[in-house]
Formats: C-alpha cells, structure tokens, sequence
C-alpha cells in the first residue's frame, strides 16, 4: 500500500510537470516502477490486469467529454478526442490504486462519488495553474464537468477493484 500510494504522488507530479512540458515519458517511467514494485511485493498482483483495463476504458470514453467540448487543452496537444499519453498514465496508476491506497473507498460509494469531485475539481485546477492544460472556456465550466465525471468514476473504479479483487480471491 505505501508503495502505491507514495508511487501514485510521484506519477501525478511526473505527469503533471512532464506534461507541461510536453513530455510523456517521466510519467510512464514511474508508473512502470510503481507496478514493478507492486508487482514484486503483492503475490496476487494479477488482480491488477483488469484495473488496467479498467483505466484504458474510462480514459478512452471519458476524456473526449472535456476535450471534444474545449473545456480542457493539454499543453502541446492538439487532439480534440484522445488525451495525451501522461494522462493514459495517470488513469492507469489510479485505477490500480483501488487495489491498495483507495482500497478505503470500496463499497462506499457516496464516500466514492465526494471523493471522486472533490479531487478530480483540485486535480484540474492544480494541474491548470501547474501548466500541463488550459481552460479556454473559464475555470467553471471545466470544475463542473470534472466534478460531475469523476463523482462517477472513482466509485466504478472502486466497483471494478471490488470485483476484479472478489474473482481473484475466489480463484486463490
């Protein structure tokens, strides 16, 4: 757990100063270390694969909601429908963080949803004023988009470690 959670910090903030600068690359290195290490110390880290999964299909169906309305630009990135690959990143280390930081907010969904708006609002702001993306619309509209997506997000994040953890447990 303190792997996680001490490796989820350090890929927010490689993602978010690599992706002001334009650069993926930080961001996929520490999450490579990050699951290593999780990986190495977890005997059952296979439970991991389908958070991955997990993190690839939200980023794919819930990016394009804030991108394809321009609410949110990344810096140097022009694609109106897919996020840049520090975001990829960023939504993968997460979705694995429910097998071990966020493990608190499985099966508490309310808990989830507050959690979920509060931090995806904080989240875009910091890393609006850190440089990575830009609000050409205001800052409200995009705290209002993030707030309501990640109120949804972070409790099916929570669900599918419930699940994914429920399967993997049965088959041990």
């Amino acid at each position: 757990m303190i792997i996680n959670f001490v490796g989820f910090q350090l890929l927010w903030a490689s993602a978010v100063f690599g992706g002001a600068r334009d650069m993926s690359w930080p961001s996929w290195a520490v999450l490579g270390v990050m699951l290593a290490g999780q990986w190495w110390f977890d005997p059952r880290w296979v439970k991991n694969t389908p958070m991955l999964l997990w993190g690839l299909v939200l980023c794919l169906l819930l990016e394009p909601i804030w991108l394809s309305n321009g609410f949110l630009v990344y810096t140097g990135w022009d694609h109106p429908w897919l996020a840049p690959g520090w975001i990829w990143a960023l939504w993968l280390g997460f979705a694995v963080s429910f097998h071990y930081s966020l493990r608190w907010l499985c099966g508490r969904p309310w808990l989830g949803a507050a959690f979920g708006a509060v931090g995806g609002i904080f989240s875009v702001t910091m890393g609006i004023r850190l440089g990575a993306a830009s609000a050409p619309l205001d800052w409200l509209p995009i705290a209002v988009t993030y707030g309501v997506v990640w109120a949804v997000a972070v409790p099916l994040l929570a669900y599918g470690a419930q699940l994914t953890g429920e399967r993997e447990h049965h088959h041990a």
